[in-house]
């Protein structure tokens, strides 16, 4: 337990940087509650979190707006879901660009879509770095509360208890995000599938 422990006062920011590119919220949560437990100072778990988020989307709108043509946006494009996000972003660029980040299932994809829909490199940039730091400040202070409710009800047990309990639960937030997103994804693949090809959009 001390060498995790020392591994994460050393390398804890760095894995929480990577962690919100690859995963995101339950990285963020975790790293929020190690945080309430002393290994990580919050501001700079904040910090690491806000500048994963942007670097993750604005890497990916990139990808979108340079490569439409490469094998990796070729896949996405030809996802059901992207027709969809397309037109969520005909409709509102400014708020989808504020938004999609706290909208399971589309995380990933709507980076790549605002750039092959070519919205301008400077609004995504400002806005996204906007929504970057409310994103990072929610999850940080989630999972710093989550750290004060495990402290009351496991207040009398031993240090690395708590931190083994603490995996435990940050394990269980994992598989409920995951669950929780395929489950979006299959519900709106299926909406998606089910929708007339001959239907025009709504305005």
């Amino acid at each position: 337990m001390d060498a995790i422990h020392a591994f994460l006062v050393h390398y804890g920011l760095i894995v929480v940087y990577i962690g919100v590119i690859i995963e995101g919220e339950s990285v963020l949560i975790a790293a929020g509650f190690l945080a309430h437990q002393g290994v990580m100072n919050p501001y700079a778990v904040f910090l690491a979190a806000f500048a994963g988020s942007v670097t993750g989307d604005q890497l990916l709108f990139y990808v979108g707006r340079h490569f439409a043509s490469s094998r990796m946006v070729r896949r996405q494009v030809g996802r059901p879901l992207f027709a969809k996000v397309l037109e969520r972003i005909e409709r509102n660029q400014v708020l989808f660009i504020l938004s999609f980040r706290f909208v399971y299932g589309i995380r990933t994809i709507s980076p790549i879509a605002l750039g092959v829909a070519g919205v301008r490199p400077s609004l995504y940039a400002a806005l996204n770095i906007a929504s970057a730091a409310v994103w990072a400040a929610l999850f940080t202070t989630a999972g710093y509360l989550f750290g004060q409710t495990i402290e009351r009800v496991t207040g009398k047990l031993h240090h690395d208890h708590k931190l083994i309990i603490a995996g435990a639960l940050c394990l269980g937030v994992l598989i409920v995000f995951g669950l929780a997103r395929a489950g979006l994804i299959r519900r709106q693949t299926r909406a998606v599938s089910r929708r007339d090809p001959r239907e025009r959009p709504s305005p």
